[in-house]
């Protein structure tokens, strides 16, 4: 479950609810879960690799651009495996080197193992949360219009 404002003392809480919807029939618990995960790996870059990626000329909103990206990026990744035609989500690399072309390998590896970790911990979470956004996940989500989350 998503901490509101969890980063808010630390001024980089970036990414908006407002940007997993477009219209009523998108604020689902799926879309919701996208959301979360985005923070979640907001949450998981760290200061050391905030750094790396600031020398790179990459800003906190980009990287907050990126999270957002990113879990959208997954929806098709986690929709295969909710529809069995995979094993598991597949974490790629690909989607970090095309939002950040210049980067490097290095750093490219580094945004992966965010990725990995977050998505890790993410589905951790959701193992004990009674929102159940996976299995509900067309269902409406209240979240994106309680003013508590903004």
């Amino acid at each position: 479950m998503v901490m509101p404002n969890a980063n808010k003392g630390m001024n980089r809480h970036l990414i908006r609810v407002e940007d997993f919807y477009s219209c009523e029939e998108e604020k689902t618990k799926f879309n919701w879960f996208c959301y979360e995960y985005a923070l979640e790996l907001e949450h998981t870059i760290n200061e050391g690799l905030r750094r790396k990626l600031q020398e790179k000329g990459i800003t906190e909103i980009d990287i907050a651009y990126f999270c957002t990206h990113y879990a959208k990026h997954m929806k098709g990744a986690i929709l295969e495996r909710l529809f069995g035609k995979t094993r598991g989500v597949n974490i790629s690399y690909y989607e970090i080197e095309r939002f950040f072309p210049t980067i490097g390998d290095k750093l490219v590896d580094e945004l992966l193992t965010a990725v990995a970790k977050a998505w890790d911990t993410q589905i951790a979470a959701c193992i004990q949360c009674p929102t159940r956004c996976i299995s509900e996940k067309d269902y409406k989500a209240p979240m994106f219009d309680d003013p508590y989350y903004r």
